[in-house]
């Protein structure tokens, strides 16, 4: 029974610091947030800048036909 008691104590310490592990990730990755947040701005910029040019090229070419 006690030895049963011993591998639940240890397996409770081993979750404990997975815990501990997985918050220090998670902060991790919540520091780096704001700087992939702004390299995605910059490719929704360029996602919107793709149609108004086609659109303005597109109207060039049918000036000078």
């Amino acid at each position: 029974m006690e030895e049963r008691l011993y591998d639940l104590e240890d397996k409770v310490q081993d979750l404990e610091l997975e815990v501990l592990e997985l918050r220090r990730q998670v902060s991790d990755l919540e520091q780096r947030k704001p700087e992939k947040a702004h390299g995605g701005n910059w490719s929704w910029g360029i996602w919107a800048l793709i149609p108004i040019v086609a659109i303005i090229c597109n109207m060039i070419i049918k000036l000078v036909d």
